[in-house]
């Protein structure tokens, strides 16, 4: 686990290092179960004297993302990302939450492929045929590896859109996702259909098909919101 060392200021220090650990936690750089640093060791990362490294520890107990153990420290706890986005966690479930994420991923893919049919370049065709190999390697492909596959798929997209804030966008917005897109995986067969649908995606961006591009992920996100429905 790496934090920045980065000096917040003194008001409103603890509210940042909150807003900082919430965000690691989103990204996947803290995940549950994870051992935090001593609060000494936590005081000198964030540049902050204990006092609001205090506050900041108390409020996050409070939230229940983290808990104290006597004589082993204090522990990420095992939560759904619903419940590290706080208050809007309180107003919607994770898996109306979900749908909501997938309503962005689907602003920010459908822009990727649209410059990418326009700015992609032989190794970025390259790179995204590498990532959609790996999820036809092999059949009978376990579902972290599928997962694996399946984000390098997508970022390989982005990243021939040739736009830097857009590939971490896509980034940021699959990093939310991965919840769901585990689970949506683990159902028989869904691998092999995720399989088709990116051939499907690949091929149009091969033949600068903007519109069948477009249907296809369509095709692909709406099958992603009918697993998380069911």
């Amino acid at each position: 686990m790496k934090f920045p060392n980065v000096v917040f200021p003194v008001r409103g220090a603890s509210e940042a290092i909150i807003v900082w650990i919430e965000e690691m936690l989103l990204r996947g750089e803290l995940k549950s179960g994870e051992r935090l640093p001593n609060e000494a060791e936590l005081a000198r990362m964030f540049g902050v004297s204990r006092g609001p490294l205090r506050e900041a520890l108390s409020a996050l107990k409070a939230k229940g993302i983290i808990e104290g153990t006597p004589g082993r420290g204090t522990f990420i706890r095992q939560i759904s990302r619903a419940k590290v986005l706080g208050a809007l966690a309180a107003k919607k479930g994770d898996e109306e939450l979900f749908l909501d994420i997938i309503e962005v991923r689907e602003v920010v893919e459908k822009k990727a492929i649209e410059l990418a049919i326009k700015r992609a370049a032989p190794q970025d065709l390259d790179n995204i045929k590498h990532a959609l190999s790996l999820l036809s390697q092999d059949n009978e492909l376990g579902v972290p590896s599928a997962l694996e596959a399946d984000l390098q798929f997508h970022s390989s997209i982005a990243l021939a859109a040739h736009n830097e804030i857009l590939f971490r966008l896509v980034q940021n917005v699959g990093g939310l996702l991965q919840d769901v897109r585990e689970q949506t995986l683990i159902r028989t067969g869904r691998i092999d259909e995720c399989r088709h649908e990116h051939e499907e995606i690949f091929e149009a961006l091969q033949q600068h098909d903007l519109d069948r591009a477009m249907s296809a992920l369509k095709k692909h996100l709406d099958q992603v919101r009918k697993e998380v429905m069911s």
